[in-house]
């Protein structure tokens, strides 16, 4: 059964030798806090990394469509790779059970030397599925990325969009039972991306655990039932009921303000 537990995730990216990058910085006001990106860990004047993620509780059961929203900087994408198992937590506990398909990085593990067919199995491979499992899929994937004899070509003559119709063809065919997404997706001319929204809504359906990475609170509120708003790195796992009362609290100021300008 699928289903992600985390306990008081934490992620620290070091920071090695940055006091060394450079003699001319910008004077910044000390203990000043920016808007973007997280705490900046600092032992007397040297930097020892930025806290990316700060003690999150998450938990995910089958039927779960998780949102995680949030600024940039904020950490959603840190988040969503750390339930990828791309990072691993430098502080808490992460628990991921079932196969996961990650749409965050689709050129990831892509070798350019080898010819499209070739990376269609090494994907595979990476997603721990049989070569009998791959082969029985690897016909569909080539129809499905509309390649053509370029499936037997190396990748390396690809255009940057042809390798995303072959990494999205052959991320999506194998069906997740968790399934991570870095915003909605869309890719390649208006009539590839028909079947890329097609294949994402299909695989939504399918999935038993969804989570999306995005900064668009509308489009969330409607889609999710669970989310988590980052700030920082930190936030609280809600009902999607809070997000939603929030959104529509902002539609009906911004009508009032549209009302009072005319």
């Amino acid at each position: 059964m699928a289903r992600i537990i985390g306990k008081n995730i934490s992620l620290v990216y070091p920071m090695v030798g940055s006091n060394q990058r450079g003699r001319h910085k910008v004077a910044i006001e000390k203990g000043k806090v920016g808007s973007v990106g997280g705490k900046i860990i600092t032992t007397g004047n040297s930097h020892r990394g930025v806290l990316a993620l700060d003690g999150l509780n998450i938990d995910l059961k089958p039927g779960a469509r998780f949102g995680i929203l949030g600024s940039n900087g904020s950490g959603k994408s840190t988040l969503l790779r750390v339930l990828g198992g791309i990072y691993k937590p430098t502080g808490g506990d992460l628990n991921v059970t079932g196969r996961v398909t990650g749409m965050f990085n689709l050129n990831l593990g892509v070798s350019k030397e080898a010819t499209g067919y070739q990376n269609i199995i090494l994907k595979g491979l990476m997603l721990g599925l049989s070569r009998k499992k791959i082969d029985e899929h690897a016909a569909e994937i080539a129809e499905f990325s509309e390649l053509g004899e370029y499936i037997n070509m190396p990748v390396h003559t690809y255009s940057s969009g042809m390798v995303m119709r072959l990494m999205f063809s052959t991320a999506t065919s194998f069906k997740p039972e968790i399934l991570l997404l870095d915003e909605w997706i869309g890719t390649g001319d208006r009539n590839f991306r028909d079947k890329v929204d097609k294949r994402l809504n299909d695989l939504m359906e399918e999935a038993l655990i969804v989570v999306i990475a995005s900064h668009n609170r509308n489009r969330m509120s409607k889609w999710a039932n669970t989310y988590i708003e980052l700030k920082a790195g930190r936030g609280v796992q809600k009902d999607i009921s809070v997000l939603r009362g929030e959104v529509e609290m902002e539609r009906q100021e911004e009508i009032a303000k549209r009302k009072a300008a005319q």
